[in-house]
Order: structure tokens, then sequence, then C-alpha cells
């Protein structure tokens, strides 16, 4: 049997997704991690599931106080905006019998518009990537943990905690499978959500690499985006990039940083 940890804001998107699975995998516990909203905590209640209040601004101790409640040593961890497919948690949590940590193939949808379009384009670029796994969708043997390190996620990395997890993963040789038969569906995301994550992604996430190598990976991953998406993707992702690398700037600027930071963190 497996788990399905639900990340939720404010995101009225939740009971859609509870409903997805309670559809698709009824068998399955259900646990929520969410923020202090006290209407949405009393509806979830009002389901009979399990559930725990976090504080805003940390991803990873969001997910980590949702996993300190899961009692199946199978879990997939995904947020609030997603549907899942139909047998989407049964093919993953049949993976897990064979591989450590498994992803599905998420397909991001969009509203029609062009900049919902390009969104979704370099959305599913970034999760294109067989050897990273990422959320949402993620789904991992519980017992994996002194594998990686003693811990899930790095309460230090309070953004783009996933890319984290997966980094140690690969680092530790754990086995990682990619089930493209099990699809999750992730709703369309708004273009000034998506900048304000790139900003904030990149005022959070560790910088280890060189600045030789930050420009030698930028080309190569320009150079797939077009391939993949064509040139207005392109120019999207140039953009993106452009507040990934504001974001960083902004650790440096004190508490001017914080407050450009806090504001992105509403958007």
């Amino acid at each position: 049997m497996i788990s399905v940890l639900i990340r939720a804001g404010n995101d009225e998107n939740i009971f859609e997704c509870i409903t997805s699975v309670k559809k698709t995998s009824p068998k399955s516990q259900i646990i929520i991690s969410t923020i202090a909203n006290s209407d949405l905590r009393e509806r979830i209640a009002n389901l009979k599931l399990e559930y725990c209040t976090v504080p805003r601004k940390n991803m990873s101790l969001t997910s980590n106080k949702g996993l300190e409640l899961i009692k199946t040593n199978k879990v997939l961890i995904t947020d609030s905006d997603t549907i899942f497919g139909k047998k989407c948690i049964d093919l993953l949590a049949k993976a897990l019998d064979t591989y450590s940590v498994v992803k599905p193939q998420l397909i991001f949808q969009n509203n029609g518009s062009l900049q919902s379009v390009l969104v979704a384009n370099l959305r599913a670029y970034f999760n294109s990537k067989k050897e990273k796994m990422f959320t949402p969708g993620l789904a991992f043997r519980m017992s994996i943990k002194n594998k990686i390190g003693g811990y899930y996620f790095d309460t230090k990395v309070t953004r783009a905690e996933d890319s984290e997890f997966s980094s140690r993963v690969e680092a530790n040789n754990l086995k990682t499978y990619v089930e493209r038969k099990a699809k999750l569906f992730h709703t369309s995301i708004a273009m000034s959500h998506d900048l304000s994550g790139a900003f904030l992604t990149g005022a959070k996430k560790p910088e280890t690499k060189t600045l030789m190598e930050i420009i030698s990976k930028r080309i190569k991953t320009y150079t797939e985006i077009f391939n993949m998406f064509g040139f207005l993707t392109i120019l999207y992702g140039l953009v993106w990039y452009l507040f990934f690398d504001f974001g960083k700037l902004s650790k440096h600027t004190g508490k001017i940083g914080r407050l450009i930071q806090n504001y992105f963190w509403k958007l």
C-alpha cells in the first residue's frame, strides 16, 4: 500500500486532488500538510483526513512534517494543484517494488493563452529529465532515509528542495525510474506565479557550480528548450532565468532583498 501526501496552501483545488486520489486509489492513506487556514483545515477535518499545520515559506518543512504522519513504507508527494490519472498511484506503488524512487509522467496543462502555453512548455522541459526526481508526483520508499543522509528534505533549503533531494538520491546511487504510463496532471500556471517561483528558486537554492559551469549548462539548456519547443519558449526561458538570477542577487542585498523575496512569496 502507498500513502499520498498532499502539500496545500490556500488552493481550493486541493479538494479536486483529494477526489482524484479517492477515485483512482481508494485504499491509499491521504495526509495533508497545510498552512494555517482555519476554513481549509475544518473542511479537511470534515473529510476525516489526517493533516498537519506548517509555517509558510519552507517547502522542505512542509514535506517533512507531512512525512512524519505516514504509516506505510511507500509514499507519494504531490501538490494541491494536481490531478491523478487512472491507475497513476497504483502504477507508482508497483514500480516501488523494484525501484527506490520513482516519478510519473507529469503533464502541465494550459488554458489556451500564449502565456499559459509557454509556462507549460518550460515546466515540461524542467521535468523531462529522467534522472531528476522532482515533485509533484515524487514517490519513494520511506526506508531510503538512512541511505540519503538520514533525512528526507533539507530544512535549510526552503525552495527547490526536490532538486537537493534528487542530488542526494543520485549521489548515493539509488535506483530510480520514470513510470510514463502513470499520468499526473498539473493545472495551468499563471506566468506571474511561475516567474515568482523562478525568483525564489534563485534566492533559496544553494549554488555549487562555478561561473563557467553555469554558462556551459545554460547554453545546453537553451539549446534543448529550443529543440523541444521552439523560439517563443526559448524567449520565455531567457526571461525565467533573468528572474532566477535576480533572485540570486537578492541574497546579497540585505533587508531590501528579503523584502523583495517576501513580495514574491505572495504571488
